[in-house]
C-alpha cells in the first residue's frame, strides 16, 4: 500500500514537532496511519516523509534527525532491518525522463525502487539515489552519493560512491580495493 500525501502532510509536522530523541511509539502508529509498514522498535527522529510511494521498514531500525525519504508514484523504498541511517541523509527515487528537443531537459517523472539490505549503516549527509539496492552489512561513508548498487559487506565513499573496502567472511578480515 502507498503512502497517503494528504496525511503525511499533517504527520511531518506532528512528528517534527515531537522531541527527536523521544516518542518512537507514537511516530510509528502516525506513519503506519499515514500508509507506512514498519517493524518493531523502529526508531525516527525528525525526519520528513513525502509523496505516494510505498514504505517498507524492517525491525530495530533507526531514522535520523532531518532525513529525507521521498518517492515517486508505483516506487518503493524498502529497508531491511537493524540499519542505521544517520541524520540528514536523503533517499529518493524519483527522476525524469530527459528530453533534449523538449521545452525543458526533465521530461515526465517516474521513479525506481530502493532496497537497503540489512544491518547497513548509512553515515551522515549521504544520498541514495533511485534504483539503487544496498547489501546486507553495508557501510555507506559521510557524505557519499550512491548512484550504484553496493555489495554485502562493502563500504562504499565518495561522489559517487565507490567501494574503498569489502570484508572477507571466509578470513574475517577487511580487504581494501
Amino acid at each position: 500500500m502507498s503512502l497517503r500525501p494528504g496525511r503525511l502532510f499533517i504527520i511531518n509536522k506532528v512528528i517534527r514537532a515531537l522531541p527527536g530523541t523521544r516518542m518512537f511509539g507514537l511516530k510509528r502508529k502516525l506513519l503506519a496511519f499515514a500508509g507506512a509498514r514498519l517493524g518493531m522498535n523502529v526508531r525516527v527522529m525528525a525526519a520528513k516523509i513525502s509523496g505516494p510511494f510505498e514504505l517498507q521498514v524492517g525491525d530495530n531500525t533507526f531514522i535520523g534527525e532531518d532525513t529525507f525519504l521521498v518517492g515517486a508514484v508505483n516506487s518503493r523504498i524498502k529497508i531491511g532491518k537493524d540499519c542505521d541511517i544517520s541524520s540528514r541523509v536523503t533517499i529518493v527515487t524519483g527522476t525524469h525522463e530527459l528530453t533534449p528537443d523538449g521545452d525543458k531537459m526533465a521530461g515526465e517523472g517516474y521513479g525506481k525502487d530502493i532496497v537497503i539490505g540489512n544491518g547497513v549503516w548509512i553515515g551522515i549527509g549521504s544520498i541514495i539515489l533511485g534504483g539503487v539496492t544496498i547489501g546486507n552489512r553495508a557501510i555507506i561513508g559521510a557524505g557519499s552519493v550512491v548512484t550504484k548498487d553496493v555489495p554485502d559487506y562493502c563500504v562504499v565513499a565518495g561522489n559517487p560512491a565507490k567501494i574503498i573496502k569489502k570484508y572477507d567472511n571466509v578470513l574475517k578480515i577487511w580487504e581494501k580495493t
